[in-house]
């Protein structure tokens, strides 16, 4: 299935200045349907339209290309692996690479990917939960083996354990009530702070659950759709941003108006990166 429904004018992978990855990892928890989330997306996509008018843009002029689903094994290390293993010749070829998610795990096998292309990379994180904990699963949370690696900036966090407190620089973290009081302004050091080259990981949790209730753990108090659109577009003038990722999705039944709206910040987050390309 390819995203937008764009299969009538597929753009050809050589042609593609941006491919499209779905990953359908689920993460730890088996009772949770995250390995869902990539074709919830998908599917809800083909209902957008493919003229942004907000931006003025024509998605069929974006040349994009949606790759197969990628065949995640159980174990999540290998699944790291597997992940780094399949998005690296697209980095390599210099393609803006696109995740659709499934568990933030596919981050860390993404941004080793991504330093393969340039050993240079940040990493800004959108999300409630800064994931810094030495013992997630018998192993270090996602951001915490990402940030053994390269730089990282959270925004949009909520909520954080005590243990996680002393693990990140004041300089590279924003709270979403600082944006919310000051305007995305609060977010401009940690965005500073960060190399030219970035690699951009979005939880859908950094949405307020008001607008985006289909997550694992919704909190209180995070973005509005347009604060985090123009938190984005802020980034991608100010950055390079070479692949980002969308997680987190929890597939609901009656759940289309969440399913939407994550397609259409893929859809939203393809724009800025690519019209805004440094």
């Amino acid at each position: 299935m390819n995203f937008l429904n764009l299969s009538s004018k597929k753009v050809a992978y050589n042609q593609a200045k941006a491919v499209i990855l779905p990953i359908p990892h689920g993460g730890s928890s088996k009772n949770i349907p995250l390995d869902k989330g990539p074709e919830a997306i998908l599917l809800a996509s083909q209902m957008l339209s493919a003229y942004d008018v907000e931006t003025n843009t024509d998605l069929d002029e974006l040349q994009l290309h949606t790759l197969e689903p990628l065949l995640c094994p159980d174990d999540p290390q290998a699944v790291v692996e597997e992940v780094a293993n399949q998005s690296n010749p697209h980095f390599k070829k210099n393609k803006l690479v696109a995740a659709i998610g499934g568990s933030h795990l596919i981050s860390e096998g993404l941004v080793n990917a991504a330093l393969g292309q340039d050993n240079n990379l940040s990493v800004i994180h959108l999300g409630a939960h800064p994931h810094l904990l030495d013992s997630v699963a018998d192993a270090p949370d996602v951001m915490a083996r990402i940030k053994e690696k390269c730089p990282v900036s959270h925004i949009g966090i909520r909520s954080m354990a005590k243990a996680e407190k002393n693990k990140v620089h004041i300089d590279n973290l924003v709270f979403a009530r600082d944006i919310y009081n000051n305007g995305l302004n609060a977010a401009a050091d940690a965005i500073d702070v960060l190399g030219e080259t970035v690699y951009l990981a979005i939880n859908l949790d950094v949405l307020d659950p008001a607008c985006m209730p289909a997550v694992t753990k919704p909190e209180p108090g995070g973005l509005d759709w347009y604060s985090l659109n123009n938190l984005i577009r802020m980034i991608a003038r100010e950055k390079s941003i070479i692949g980002f990722d969308v997680t987190g999705l929890v597939p609901q039944k009656n759940g289309l108006h969440a399913h939407l709206l994550a397609a259409k910040l893929v859809y939203k987050t393809l724009i800025c990166c690519l019209k805004n390309s440094r």
